[in-house]
């Protein structure tokens, strides 16, 4: 993947090893035998370690439940808004992320933690996305289409790759029934994986009601590029907007909260990712 793409950790799956390590590119060496086979390990692990997650998004019924339950809220609090209008006059408008979001892309994951590659390289995922075949999550496109009709906007702001995913995300977006997909709506990522640019451009010409994500980052508190204990607070010191201002959806695959369990996690040895696994689940309270 190019480095560039290492920045890009918090939502889009453009990062390998599910968060942001680069992964080698075609002109540097390739590793020594012992090295490969320590990558490869690690890859199979993190692969087996999604499996129960990415079956829970897949099958289960309290999955899809979830998802209609952050549709439902944010549905209640747009209404809220349209019933009170601000006062600042500004048109009203939602901002959200895509994948795992309003866009499912369980099937691509599944079939990569199947075949033991735990590390997601930008190849791996502009496959996917040039495809277009993501599907959309339960429940989304009929609340995009509801919100569309009362009339307020809709922002996507993903951090897939504007350079190289831009034409595919928005024909594989209108595919699934989306609303206001184009340039003036779809924000994808430039040179940054921080939203907030992108966050700031929105709230200058709308009223944004909601922010809707799947993870940290998607929402405008600050998250980018924090450890676990930093995250935690930032959440905690948040706690009364969710529900309402911010809603967030199910993704125990990937996303910012793997990379943050501790120091370099991704880069770990198998063995070294096995016993940083063992303290966090044994450690006596939450951080």
């Amino acid at each position: 993947m190019h480095w560039t793409e290492r920045l890009f950790l918090t939502a889009a799956l453009t990062a390998s090893c599910l968060a942001g390590v680069p992964a080698v590119s075609a002109a540097d060496a390739a590793p020594a035998p012992a090295a490969e086979s320590v990558q490869q390990q690690s890859a199979q692990q993190l692969a087996d370690a999604e499996t129960m997650a990415l079956l829970w998004m897949r099958t289960a019924a309290e999955y899809r439940a979830l998802c209609y339950q952050g549709y439902n809220a944010a549905m209640m609090e747009i209404d809220r808004a349209l019933a009170e209008p601000p006062a600042d006059g500004k048109p009203l408008a939602i901002v959200l992320d895509c994948d795992e979001t309003v866009v499912d892309n369980t099937p691509a994951l599944a079939r990569a933690a199947v075949d033991g590659n735990g590390c997601y390289t930008s190849l791996w995922w502009r496959d996917w996305i040039v495809n277009g075949k993501a599907y959309t999550m339960p429940g989304a496109a009929d609340f995009l289409n509801e919100v569309h009709r009362k009339g307020v906007e809709i922002f996507y702001v993903t951090n897939r790759l504007e350079s190289t995913s831009y034409d595919s995300s928005e024909r594989n977006l209108r595919a699934l029934g989306f609303p206001t997909v184009d340039r003036e709506h779809l924000l994808l990522a430039v040179d940054t994986g921080n939203k907030q640019g992108r966050f700031d451009k929105v709230a200058e010409t709308h009223h944004v009601i909601l922010y809707m994500g799947d993870n940290a980052g998607d929402l405008p508190i600050g998250t980018y590029g924090k450890g676990r204990v930093e995250r935690n607070a930032i959440i905690d010191a948040n706690k009364d907007a969710f529900g309402t201002k911010y809603i967030v959806f199910p993704n125990p695959a990937y996303g910012a909260w793997v990379s943050a369990l501790a120091q370099n996690y991704l880069g770990l040895t198998p063995e070294e990712r096995d016993a940083a696994n063992r303290a966090l689940l044994l450690m006596q309270a939450r951080p």
